[in-house]
C-alpha cells in the first residue's frame, strides 16, 4: 500500500480534570500488505438503487487494495434478486430477527471492521431503527457512512440517529455541509467524524463527439440530467427553462436519462415520468427533450455524462448532502449548473460550477445560456472540475477508508475520544 506511516493518537480520560495521552504508531513499509477482513452492510447489486451501486464500486475498490470483503445485503423485498457470490448473508429489510442473527453471524465469522452504508429508508423499522439491533450486538468495530444528514424531523428520528452515531466508532460523511449539520443538530463529539468524498470509477470511453454521433445528436448542445427520476430531482424546472433557453441556444437538447425509482414506482407508478413527458408537450419543447427511459448501467452512465456539454442538477432538497451524479460529473470535467443544495455548494465552490435558484426555471435558463454562449468560461469551469475531481477516484477513497478502518480497530471502546490537540488534523482526509 502507499501509506508510509500512519499515526493515531489515543487519549485516555482519567477523572474529570486529568487527561493523559499516548501515541500508538502503526508503520507500513512500501510494498507491505496488511490483511484486513471487513463486512459491508448495505443494499447491493443487482438491486436498482444508488446505494447498491455505490456499495458495489466500494467493495471492488477495497478488494483491489487487498481487503477481504464480505457483503451483508439488506433486501428491500421489492423484487426477487440473485446476489453475487461475495454476498455472504442477506437481511430481509423488515425482519427484526434478521438483524440480530446477522450480528451473530458476523461475530461467529470474525471481522476487523464492519462498514455500514446508512440511508434512511433502506433499513426496517421507523427511521431504520431495526439497524440498532445489529449495531448493539456486533462485536467488531463499526464504521458508518451517512449518505443523508438532515436535521431530525421528529424526536424518534433524533433518538435513532443519535444512537447510530454513539454506536459507531467512526462515522464518515461526504461533505463539509454534512459535518456542519451533525454539529448543529446532534449531540456529538465531532472528533470521530471524518469527511470521505463520494468515490468515482473512471471508465475509458470514446470522446464526446464520437458518442454524440452514435446517439444521433451530433449537432446539438446537450444539457443532461442522469439517474433515477423522482420529484426531488426537480427535472420539471429544467424543462420549464427550455422555452427561454431555445430562444438563445437554437440547437439545445435536454437529455433525461433514467427510470422512476423502484420505491417511487411502487407507490406512484410512472406518474412522475408521465408528468415530465406531458410538460414537454404542453410547453412545445418536445423536440428539445430526449427521454431515455432506462436505468443506465455504469458504462452507459459515464458515456451520457461524457456526451454532455452541460450537466444540470435542479434538485429541490436543500439538505441533500451527497450526490453520486454530481461527483461523477465533476470528476469527468463537466460544466455543471446546480441548485445550491449542501453537496453542490461544497463541490462547486471556487468557480467549479454555476449555482441557480431552487424551483426557478429562469435561473436555470440564465446559467445554461451563459455557459452555451461563453466557451472560455465553460472551458475554465471544466478544467477546475477535472482537477478537483481526481480526489474522488475510488482507489484514493479506498486507501482513505483503510486508514479509517485501522483507526476504528483501535477504538473498540465506543466512548473513546481523541484528545483536543489531535482533533483538527484527524477530522478531514
Amino acid at each position: 500500500m502507499n501509506i508510509l506511516a500512519y499515526i493515531v493518537w489515543l487519549g485516555d480520560t482519567v477523572g474529570q480534570q486529568n487527561r493523559k495521552s499516548k501515541a500508538v504508531f502503526s508503520i507500513f513499509l512500501p510494498g507491505e500488505v496488511m490483511f484486513m477482513k471487513v463486512h459491508v452492510i448495505s443494499t447491493y447489486v443487482p438491486a436498482k438503487c444508488g446505494i447498491a451501486e455505490y456499495a458495489s464500486d466500494l467493495v471492488k475498490a477495497l478488494e483491489n487494495i487487498g481487503v477481504e470483503v464480505n457483503v451483508i445485503a439488506v433486501d428491500q423485498g421489492v423484487e426477487h434478486l440473485t446476489y453475487p457470490s461475495n454476498v455472504s448473508y442477506v437481511i430481509k429489510r423488515d425482519s427484526e430477527q434478521d438483524y440480530i442473527e446477522a450480528a451473530e453471524y458476523v461475530n461467529s465469522e470474525g471481522a476487523d471492521v464492519v462498514l455500514i452504508q446508512h440511508e434512511y429508508g433502506i433499513f426496517g423499522g421507523r427511521w431504520g431503527c431495526h439497524l440498532l439491533h445489529f449495531m448493539e450486538k456486533v462485536d467488531a468495530p463499526l464504521v458508518t457512512t451517512l449518505h443523508t444528514v438532515i436535521p431530525p424531523l421528529d424526536d424518534f428520528m433524533d433518538e435513532v440517529t443519535q444512537r447510530i452515531l454513539e454506536l459507531s466508532n467512526v462515522t464518515t460523511v461526504m461533505s463539509r455541509g454534512s459535518l456542519r449539520v451533525l454539529h448543529e443538530c446532534y449531540d456529538i463529539d465531532g472528533c470521530n467524524v471524518r469527511i470521505v468524498p463520494h468515490g468515482v470509477r473512471f471508465i475509458q470511453t470514446e470522446g464526446k463527439d464520437c458518442i454524440k454521433a452514435k446517439l444521433g445528436i451530433s449537432n446539438r448542445f446537450i444539457m443532461s440530467t442522469i439517474g433515477f427520476l423522482s420529484p426531488n430531482k426537480g427535472i420539471e424546472y429544467a424543462i420549464m427553462a427550455l422555452p427561454k433557453i431555445k430562444r438563445y441556444v437554437s440547437n439545445i437538447l435536454y437529455l433525461i436519462v433514467g427510470t422512476v425509482h423502484p420505491k417511487q414506482k411502487q407507490t406512484h407508478g410512472d406518474s412522475y415520468y408521465k408528468k415530465l413527458v406531458n410538460l414537454a408537450e404542453d410547453l412545445k419543447v418536445k423536440d428539445q427533450v430526449l427521454f431515455i427511459n432506462a436505468f443506465p448501467e455504469k458504462e452507459n452512465y459515464v458515456r451520457y455524462i461524457v456526451a454532455s456539454d452541460v450537466i444540470v442538477l435542479p434538485y429541490t432538497n436543500e439538505m441533500q448532502v451527497s450526490s453520486g451524479f454530481l461527483a461523477h460529473a465533476l470528476s469527468y470535467g463537466k460544466a455543471i449548473v446546480s441548485t445550491p443544495f449542501v453537496h453542490a455548494k461544497d463541490l462547486l465552490s471556487n468557480g467549479r460550477g454555476l449555482l441557480c435558484k431552487f424551483k426557478d426555471p429562469d435561473s436555470v435558463a440564465d446559467a445554461v445560456i451563459k455557459l452555451a454562449g461563453d466557451q472560455d468560461l465553460r472551458a475554465e469551469i471544466e478544467t477546475k472540475a477535472l482537477r478537483y475531481g481526481l480526489r474522488f477516484k475510488w482507489e484514493n477513497v479506498a486507501e482513505v477508508l483503510l486508514r479509517i478502518f485501522m483507526e476504528a480497530s483501535l477504538r473498540r471502546e465506543k466512548t473513546y475520544v481523541i484528545p483536543a490537540y489531535a482533533q483538527e488534523s484527524q477530522r478531514i482526509y
